[in-house]
């Protein structure tokens, strides 16, 4: 097999891109008296290993804490897209007391594909935080030795 360099930087950005989207800032938001209201935490993209088989390719993506009916999975030829919202609701009720909290957060990957895939076969199985995608790929017609044609 021979090196191919553009293979290579491709292995070098997900490398990349997996140490920024482990980062995580903050940002604080300021009242007018300059002192710190709330933090803000910066967004997460979700984590995503693909793995190419001989004849198929799987996808793991890590969405913890969302619930399996509040994910979308769109397989297309040539990519995955996933999103996900998380809606958080806390409300207490005490006496001479009342709070509502209301939070969401929503995820999206459009995953590019290393080679085209039949998305009718897909199949996705949601387990502990951990999308699992396996397409198969597109079985492509080997080449067989020429034939020698007598010309009439």
């Amino acid at each position: 097999m021979a090196w191919d360099p553009f293979d290579e930087l491709r292995r070098m950005r997900d490398e990349i891109n997996k140490i920024f989207n482990r980062l995580s800032f903050e940002l604080p938001i300021l009242g007018k008296s300059g002192k710190e209201i709330v933090p803000y935490r910066g967004f997460r993209t979700p984590e995503v290993d693909i793995e190419e088989k001989d004849d198929k390719i799987i996808a793991n993506i890590e969405l913890p804490g969302v619930s399996k009916d509040d994910i979308e999975l769109n397989v297309n030829e040539d990519s995955i897209e996933v999103k996900a919202q998380k809606k958080i609701k806390k409300e207490t009720k005490k006496e001479g007391f009342y709070s509502y909290e209301a939070r969401s957060a929503q995820f999206y990957r459009r995953i590019p594909l290393p080679t085209e895939v039949v998305p009718s076969s897909a199949e996705a199985v949601y387990k502990d935080g951990l999308l699992t995608v396996e397409v198969p790929k597109v079985k492509k017609l080997e080449h067989k030795k020429g034939k020698r044609i007598k010309i009439k």
